[in-house]
């Protein structure tokens, strides 16, 4: 008996005119994630373990799965002859060479930056209207103009955290000066530093700056107005800032997946997006809730709560249990907000007009810069004091200043950097404009 030789699978012949390119996968990042979890195993419990290991075997199948024959690679199609590029031809002759002090003769980097006075004006400007959504949630809140004002004294005054909360709804002279200063301060200083390093901030495509930028904007504005509606107790015991970091994350990650999606329909694209992103937001959840001993359990019971009455009428304790129903609920209206802004986010975003780099990184950064100060101070000096301030309103705040100093710095002229080395005469004309050629 003769048997027949082994061979294997042929992979469809190529069409003409491709170019074989390696073929976009997630694996490396579900693997690097899951690697992660389970690291944070070894510190926080087996739930992170059991999470950890079935993230990496995911991520294995998703890799070992592209080297399978004819899976890792995929045929590009090039462009038409008309728009490929015209090969080099060699002319003889000298290169012309590059002289100290000639522009371009080792250049300094950033080439134009922005006058110190830009930072120092938009830390001004950001200043003067980022009170606006602090005054107004106190006046809202029903506790007053001066709460948000002594509350701000509070990040540097031991002695605030141990007041009523009737004395903080009372003006109190010492506890405005400080308040002063430190807003001044702080924002002069956020301004200046924005100001020195925006020249040396790449540019963000535009989906991931709107993404970033009004995706957690939008999920915390649903989250708390349903808290708010269902469980008016419940907001507060959200720790707001990680919770708006989730939020960033989810705006981050599913504009980068409905980027890398472009061949699926836009529908799919979105809800891929939505998923991707949805799970990744959920980390600094489960990590904060790990660090702060609640329990892994804790951030999903609270987020049931936008849904079942139940959960606002419960201590920390019980709050840090699991139960089914809740765990269900939860899922659902996860993957509801997750898929569900990640199709609108898919629709609108080819209709979205582009963001200046300026601003999306203002709206961005500057937030989570004053807050995590402002968090920080306040947790070392005042930790009762975390409590009572309403975050979310809080980072609405920061969002006003970061847009408002970030359009000052925009609209402030450039001022070139000349090249480095000898030559005062060609620097000054370069700086002129009218230095451009070479020796």
């Amino acid at each position: 008996m003769t048997s027949e030789p082994w061979t294997t699978p042929q992979e469809n012949p190529p069409a003409p005119d491709t170019v074989e390119m390696p073929r976009p996968t997630a694996a490396p990042l579900v693997l690097a994630l899951g690697l992660a979890l389970l690291a944070a195993g070894v510190p926080f419990g087996a739930g992170f373990l059991v999470t950890g290991a079935v993230v990496v075997i995911a991520g294995l199948g998703l890799w070992i799965g592209q080297l399978l024959p004819g899976a890792g690679h995929v045929h590009e199609s090039r462009v038409e002859p008309a728009r490929r590029p015209e090969p080099v031809t060699g002319r003889p002759g000298r290169v012309e060479q590059l002289g100290p002090g000639v522009p371009g003769y080792r250049l300094r980097l950033p080439l134009a930056v922005h006058p110190t006075s830009a930072g120092l004006k938009g830390g001004i400007v950001g200043g003067l209207v980022m009170p606006v959504p602090a005054l107004l949630w106190g006046l809202l809140s029903g506790h007053g103009l001066w709460y948000p004002v002594n509350l701000l004294a509070g990040i540097v005054l031991p002695g605030v955290g141990t007041m009523a909360e009737s004395e903080l709804k009372e003006f109190q002279a010492s506890l405005l000066l400080v308040a002063l200063v430190i807003h001044a301060i702080m924002s002069v200083v956020i301004g200046l530093i924005y100001g020195v390093l925006l020249p040396t901030l790449p540019e963000l495509p535009r989906p991931i700056a709107w993404g970033g930028l009004f995706m957690p904007v939008l999920w915390t504005g649903a989250s708390y107005v349903a808290m708010h509606a269902v469980n008016p107790a419940l907001p507060a015991k959200v720790s707001w800032p990680w919770f708006i970091l989730s939020q960033l994350i989810f705006g981050i990650t599913m504009p980068a997946v409905v980027l890398g999606a472009r061949r699926l329909p836009t529908v799919l694209a979105g809800v891929a997006g939505g998923l991707v992103g949805g799970a990744a937001m959920a980390v600094p959840a489960v990590l904060w809730a790990a660090a702060s001993g609640r329990g892994f359990w804790y951030p999903i019971n609270l987020l049931a709560g936008m849904v079942l009455p139940g959960p606002g009428n419960l201590d920390g304790a019980e709050l840090g249990s699991f139960h089914a129903d809740w765990f269900l609920a939860a899922s659902a209206a996860h993957a509801v907000l997750a898929v569900g802004f990640g199709v609108l986010f898919a629709l609108v975003a080819p209709r979205l007009p582009p963001m200046p780099g300026p601003v999306a990184w203002g709206g961005l950064v500057l937030p989570l810069l004053w807050t995590g100060v402002s968090y920080g101070l306040m947790g070392v000096v005042n930790p009762a004091l975390q409590g009572q301030v309403d975050w979310a309103w809080f980072i609405v705040s920061q969002f006003v200043f970061g847009v408002a100093a970030a359009g000052v710095v925009l609209r402030s002229e450039m001022i070139p950097i000349p090249p480095a080395g000898r030559g005062p005469d060609r620097v000054a004309d370069f700086v002129a404009g009218e230095g451009g050629g070479r020796s």
